[in-house]
């Protein structure tokens, strides 16, 4: 399954990261930079399914898991 991880960046402070993998991680900065990265990271699954994990502020506790269906429509996310 694939997951993709939105945190916040290490090097730009007040930017997000949508982490796929390694070479894979575009920065968003302000405004609303980690609602870019969520819906950039909503936009890399294509017709295939996964999760999109949320972390909060600090980086170190997911704080909503987005989980993609596979068929172009996003379920509700779990908190």
């Amino acid at each position: 399954m694939k997951i993709i991880k939105v945190c916040p960046c290490d090097r730009f402070k007040g930017c997000w990261n949508s982490f796929e993998i390694p070479g894979v991680e575009p920065t968003f900065d302000n405004p609303n930079s980690k609602q870019k990265a969520i819906d950039y990271a909503r936009g890399r699954f294509g017709g295939s399914s996964g999760e999109v994990h949320v972390y909060d502020a600090t980086g170190k506790m997911i704080e909503q898991t987005i989980v993609i269906d596979g068929r172009g429509k996003y379920q509700q996310a779990r908190e």
